[in-house]
């Protein structure tokens, strides 16, 4: 039996949201986290003006749909991992 962990992971943390026995639950809630992040990140970029560069490439990033090629290393970063487990 599959089942799909989603969670977030940054520079000092790992983060574990909640675990899902389809991929298409997980999807739901990955969605749901990198668009928290995005709103956090796109607020941030209002406001902060020394780090704008950093914010805009956090928006940048976190705007791609696709768990597989998500990437906002060395930020938060919302995953989903598959793994194959006994029932």
């Amino acid at each position: 039996m599959k089942i799909f962990i989603v969670g977030d992971d940054g520079p000092e943390h790992n983060s574990i949201h909640s675990v899902h026995r389809t991929y298409e639950g997980a999807l739901k809630v990955w969605n749901d986290l990198r668009l928290g992040l995005l709103e956090s990140a796109k607020s941030s970029l209002k406001r902060d003006g020394l780090s704008r560069e950093m914010w805009q490439r956090m928006v940048n990033n976190l705007s791609s749909e696709d768990p597989k090629k998500i990437d906002n290393y060395p930020h938060e970063t919302p995953y989903i991992q598959e793994y194959e487990v006994e029932e």
